[in-house]
């Protein structure tokens, strides 16, 4: 649907109020019959499908009256860049909204329709490039420009849409813009690698510390475990609750600061205009076209703000962030690596339990090193030698400390 500008008349304003519900009838009407036949009442779906089809007629009525049905062209550059931001856009935030919620049910309907998105843009982009080539055949041949399709660009000149610009074809475009909107959300699902490091490293070398500790002091399997399980499910719940506290706090922060410049820019518009010339400039633009960029944002608020947002606070609008899903992260990270060196005195006693016991501990720190090298493309090797060390010392401070404690206790 057509964006309402303040300066549409009373009539431009109901005509797309019309269409939108005569639509959203067209819609609920096939749902009726569809649920109607599934109830053994075809009666009564037919009912429903004779209406739904006249709710398309008179919507189609409005929709001509209202201006908004231009030429094949025009309406397929429309079309596909509609299609576009639904499955980039729209359709990804709105499957991670509803898992954030808890809604699978949801999700599941939005990747549905967001997989079919991509099918119609794929059908629409190859219509428009053989419309586009249809046309320029037949200018080539020499026929009247009047009798050509109409090329008007749906967007203003310069927009990505105007697929004849510097070699980029639309397929381009929508291929970028599909990838940015990917890429966001693989940046965010990366974040969350700190709380599984993290996690899982501090389950690791603090279990691995206290278990041999006790070990070494007091030589009995009973208590070895007691000891290490005792510290593992506190351990799990104070990183879990301290991940979620830190996760919404930051969220929170950046909430208030995004509320905050949206207030600015209500109160004084012009030194929010300011600031976004000022902010352009200093990324190399002269003056006049810092002003023209900050112009042309500005006649959508919208935009403005989140440009603000972005250039000035360093804040990306789209929350990304689940304070629960880190939680969970951390959580599940440190139980499941705490569990690793205490399994073994599960099934050994004494020297044995305690060598397996640090063994298997420096070799998860240095699995999980390596992951961590991978993904963040540096040396694996490098990353899993730097907490292997780590665990090491750790695991030595650990040996140290059993065997000293009890003789301090002794002498005293």
């Amino acid at each position: 649907m057509a964006s309402q500008s303040p300066s549409m008349s009373k009539t431009d304003k109901n005509l797309w109020s019309a269409i939108v519900a005569e639509a959203l009838a067209y819609l609920k009407y096939n749902a009726y019959a569809h649920r109607a036949l599934e109830e053994g009442h075809p009666e009564v779906a037919q009912v429903f499908q004779e209406v739904a089809g006249a709710e398309t007629i008179h919507g189609m009525n409005h929709l001509r009256v209202s201006g908004a049905l231009k030429t094949t062209m025009v309406n397929l550059r429309t079309v596909t860049e509609g299609e576009s931001k639904e499955y980039s856009t729209m359709y990804p935030k709105m499957i991670q909204d509803a898992l954030d919620e808890g809604r699978q049910d949801a999700a599941d309907s939005f990747a549905l329709a967001m997989d079919r998105e991509r099918h119609h843009l794929e059908v629409f982009t190859d219509a428009l490039e053989r419309l586009d080539a249809k046309t320029a055949a037949i200018a080539a041949a020499g026929e009247p420009a009047a009798q050509a399709p109409d090329r008007t660009p749906v967007a203003a000149p310069g927009s990505p849409l105007d697929i004849e610009t510097d070699g980029m074809t639309l397929a381009d475009y929508v291929s970028a813009a599909t990838e940015i909107d990917r890429e966001r959300w693989r940046v965010a699902r990366l974040g969350r690698l700190r709380e599984v490091v993290f996690g899982a490293q501090d389950g690791l070398l603090s279990t691995v510390a206290l278990v041999t500790g006790v070990a070494v002091a007091v030589e009995n399997q009973t208590t070895v475990l007691v000891a290490g399980l005792a510290a593992a499910l506190p351990g799990m719940l104070s990183m879990a609750t301290g991940a979620f506290l830190g996760s919404r706090a930051e969220q929170d922060v950046q909430r208030a600061e995004i509320a905050r410049e949206a207030q600015e820019l209500e109160d004084n518009p012009a030194e929010e205009l300011a600031e976004l010339v000022v902010l352009y400039q200093r990324e190399g633009k002269t003056y006049q076209e810092a002003r023209h960029l900050a112009d042309e944002i500005a006649e959508d608020k919208e935009l403005w703000l989140r440009t603000l947002v972005e250039k000035e606070l360093g804040i990306s609008p789209d929350d990304t962030s689940s304070p629960t899903k880190d939680a969970l992260t951390m959580g599940v990270a440190f139980i499941l690596a705490a569990i690793i060196p205490i399994l073994p005195h599960f099934f050994l006693e004494g020297g044995a339990a305690i060598s397996v016991s640090i063994a298997a501990a420096l070799t998860g720190l240095f699995i999980l090193g390596v992951g961590k090298g991978r993904l963040v493309q540096r040396s694996p090797l490098l990353q899993g030698l730097e907490i292997l060390v780590i665990g090491a010392i750790s695991a030595g401070i650990g040996f140290g400390l059993g065997g000293l404690i009890p003789r301090l206790i002794d002498l005293g």
